[in-house]
């Protein structure tokens, strides 16, 4: 469980570094800020082993926060958006839901973290959608 958490770690801290370094100026120092924080986090996870899985869900936490938070910007900024995203989200994320209970009906014993699960997959499936595929205004682009 701690080599799985060291690679998560360092490919998260890798990946925030190259965000901060390619990233405009006014968010590089929030990536630089989080690949910080996720080093404190491995280096606190040395320190007290049993605190691991804590870890792992503060950080899926975060991070759907920030997802979740820039998902409510597009739609406030893009109003069409939704109207068709954000109930094909929820539609998506309960079909699935269905769908697993249906055929692997031994997941009732652990409902909750199923249903977070199957709606965190679906909703970061939209959002790196709605990442790759959104438009920018051409009045908007800053050189």
């Amino acid at each position: 469980m701690l080599a799985i958490f060291w690679i998560l770690t360092g490919l998260g801290i890798a990946g925030f570094l190259l965000l901060a370094i390619t990233s405009k100026s006014d968010e590089s120092i929030f990536w630089f800020g989080l690949s910080a924080g996720l080093l404190i986090i491995g280096v606190l996870s040395l320190l007290v082993q049993s605190i691991v899985a804590i870890i792992f869900l503060l950080i899926i936490a975060g991070l759907a926060f920030y997802n979740g938070f820039n998902d409510i910007t597009l739609a406030l900024t893009h109003p069409q958006t939704k109207y068709f995203l954000i109930p094909g989200m929820f539609i998506s994320g309960a079909a699935l839901l269905f769908g697993i209970l249906y055929y692997f009906p031994s997941f009732m014993e652990n409902l909750v973290i199923v249903i977070l699960g199957s709606f965190a997959l679906v909703f970061g499936l939209f959002s790196i959608l709605m990442g790759y595929f959104q438009r920018e205004d051409p009045e908007k682009v800053e050189l």
